[in-house]
């Protein structure tokens, strides 16, 4: 009867050890700041080749303002930037589509915290602004390729 269970003992352990290797296996974490910002911007520029003609000019202030957060073009107090970037989404969001509305409302509300936040300056470039803008990206590119702001 030991006999029997040896093998299967040795069938479990292996199979419990298998799947603790793979359950802990890195899984995309591994990306940096800057390449998850990178990638989120290209897919926003591929993406917005399909603009509205009169989404042109408020896309184009939002990617400058975007890409001052994430510090391209050099430093500075965040403040200012994530109040003028609250305030180009909350346009925007009129003509969003209905599934992105809520999300475009909590990273309204999240540039707007940054905005009115007191004390200490916030610099841009930081890696969670970063994050921010790369999100930002994310859901424009999402609603450029959906229903691309005609609501």
């Amino acid at each position: 009867m030991t006999s029997l269970f040896k093998p299967l003992r040795t069938i479990l352990l292996a199979s419990v050890a298998s799947c603790l290797t793979v359950g802990c296996a890195p899984r995309g974490e591994s990306h940096t700041v800057d390449e998850i910002f990178s990638d989120a911007k290209s897919g926003y520029v591929e993406a917005s080749g399909k603009a509205p003609a009169d989404m042109g000019t408020s896309l184009k202030t939002l990617s400058g303002s975007l890409d001052r957060l994430a510090g391209l073009g050099g430093g500075g107090d965040a403040r200012q930037v994530s109040g003028e970037i609250a305030g180009t989404l909350a346009t925007l969001s009129a003509k969003a589509g209905y599934t992105a509305r809520p999300a475009l409302a909590e990273l309204i509300n999240q540039y707007r915290n940054i905005a009115d936040t007191s004390g200490s300056p916030t610099t841009l470039g930081a890696p969670n602004l970063k994050l921010l803008a790369a999100r930002t990206y994310s859901l424009l590119t999402a609603e450029l390729t959906t229903s691309q702001f005609r609501l």
